[in-house]
């Protein structure tokens, strides 16, 4: 009775299903409980909400430990490793930190899953690629015209984040690109902590796994407070090496110049009040000749 309402639990979906993962994943390792649409299920919680639930902190950590199994299959891990790296694009910095330990934990869990990280052209794209050769020259050839085209098909990503079976969404056929976009993220913590995933993480002598628990829990907030904690050789726009002469500099506006001739505005500001006074004057006089 306990497994059939913990699985019906765990098909509802949202934070139901995230309460009832640790009471079944104790029955699946312990009591050797079987349930073939675990890791289908686990795959469709990864959406970006889970990283705003309340219970996150403990479902990271369980899926951390649920992909931690040398025995699973390399398109699984490829498949949580990209769902999570495309997630990494739109949830909160601390939800990039979290997804970044995890991708890290997996490529150095699963070496046959690191083809994902530096991918060649190969057999997979060859046959898209000279497929889309032949109907860029029959479209060329009925237009009478000649085409050009290139080598290789840029811009390609096999991978469907749309897919809610992991054996369906063609993860080892795609890369991680976007672990190298977050290099340019806009919070430094989450641009410094993928430097991390640059070790050659197939020698475990010289990495470690990442404790999730470190990050399953942070926020804006603790982001905050790390970073006005951590101490910095030098503290950039605290204040200027020299003395500046102007609000902006050159670079900021190029081909335009801004100059200033004081005798210009000394002549301008003398030849207003001139006018001023000559106007006052002649109002002046024109007051005496009305009442006369």
């Amino acid at each position: 009775m306990l497994c059939d309402f913990l699985t019906r639990s765990y098909d509802i979906g949202g934070v139901v299903s995230v309460m009832a993962l640790s009471s079944l994943f104790i029955l699946m390792t312990q009591h050797g409980l079987e349930y073939s649409n675990f890791y289908e299920k686990l795959y469709a919680l990864l959406v970006p909400s889970i990283f705003m639930a309340k219970h996150r902190a403990r479902f990271f950590q369980l899926l951390d430990s649920c992909l931690k199994s040398p025995l699973l299959p390399a398109y699984l891990a490829a498949a949580f490793a990209k769902k999570l790296s495309r997630l990494a694009l739109t949830v909160p910095p601390s939800g990039a930190l979290v997804i970044i330990a995890l991708v890290h934990n997996l490529l150095r869990r699963h070496p046959s899953i690191n083809c994902l990280v530096h991918r060649e052209d190969g057999n997979d794209t060859a046959g898209d690629d000279s497929e889309a050769k032949r109907n860029d020259a029959d479209d060329a050839n009925a237009s009478g015209t000649s085409m050009k085209t290139s080598p290789r098909k840029a811009g390609v990503d096999h991978f469907d984040n749309g897919e809610s079976n992991p054996a369906k969404c063609n993860a080892l056929r795609s890369s991680l690109w976007e672990i190298d976009t977050l290099r340019h993220h806009y919070c430094p913590p989450v641009s410094r902590f993928i430097l991390s995933l640059e070790n050659d993480l197939t020698v475990r002598a010289k990495t470690t796994e990442i404790a999730i628990e470190d990050f399953s829990s942070g926020s804006y907030a603790t982001i905050f407070g790390e970073e006005i904690r951590r101490r910095v050789k030098q503290v950039p726009l605290a204040f200027y090496r020299a003395t500046p002469i102007s609000l902006f500099s050159e670079s900021d506006f190029p081909g335009w110049t801004f100059e200033y001739d004081e005798r210009n505005g000394q002549k301008g500001e003398t030849g207003i009040v001139e006018t001023l006074e000559g106007t006052n004057h002649n109002s002046a006089k024109r007051q005496r000749i009305d009442s006369l």
